[in-house]
């Protein structure tokens, strides 16, 4: 059952009118706001506000689309059943590209670590895991707070450079190290991990790429071609 809460503006005064007028404007401003925010975290345009979810489509993402529906799935269930195992003792995220999950966070010891490893690795169409959690207490907010604007200014960096294509890139920071994931070439590769290097307030840079030559990736840029699937991703600190 829904609960629908309406309010009359007919029979409200014009006082009221005027005192409730604000709050409007400031509602529909935030929900402006949000939608903005996530359509440009995603990276993605969304075609015909009728169907969405069927129709959007990333402009800007190298894999398929199906392999990034596979992708949000595969993290999906992944959080879900690392959180219904380790509880609230343990702040793990699962991150997966091109179905090579990269498992970021903080748990209590060694052995929810490999539990958390073998939970992902059991989720259907998970091609490689890269365990990267701490052991450790939970990261508190300020902590949080400063993974987060490191991964805005490698981002930015990242998009700043003219000689690769920034958004090819997923970026992800825990306790100061940078993840790079993505499906590159190797100028792109050690492009980015300089770019991460020289950010402030990034201690280390580890790489999970899927590495493909200049030339898969003209052919990538140009629909009209058939290119081989991206080789396996390699791991490198």
């Amino acid at each position: 059952m829904t609960q629908s809460n309406t309010t009359d503006f007919s029979q409200s005064s014009p006082a009221q009118r005027d005192a409730q007028r604000p709050r409007r404007l400031w509602r529909a401003a935030s929900v402006l706001v949000v939608v903005l925010a996530a359509t440009q975290l995603q990276g993605c345009f969304v075609l015909g506000l009728g169907a969405v979810g069927t129709t959007a489509y990333v402009a800007t993402d190298r894999r398929t689309a199906g392999s990034i529906l596979e992708d949000n799935t595969i993290q999906l269930k992944a959080d879900n059943r690392i959180s219904s195992a380790l509880g609230s003792d343990a702040n793990v995220r699962a991150v997966s590209y091109n179905q090579q999950v990269l498992l970021v966070g903080q748990v209590p010891n060694e052995a929810d670590k490999q539990k958390a490893e073998e939970i992902v690795k059991g989720v259907p169409n998970v091609k490689a895991v890269l365990n990267e959690i701490d052991i450790g207490p939970v990261a508190d907010l300020n902590r949080s707070a400063t993974d987060t604007l490191i991964t805005t200014k490698v981002r930015a960096g990242l998009i700043d450079a003219h000689d690769i294509f920034g958004n090819a890139f997923k970026v992800t920071t825990s306790n100061s190290v940078v993840y790079l994931m993505g499906i590159v070439t190797q100028r792109e590769a050690d492009r980015a991990v300089q770019i991460a290097r020289d950010t402030t307030g990034v201690s280390k840079v580890v790489t999970m790429f899927n590495i493909i030559s200049e030339q898969q990736l003209q052919q990538m840029q140009n629909p009209q071609k058939t290119n081989a699937p991206p080789p396996p991703a390699s791991a490198a600190n």
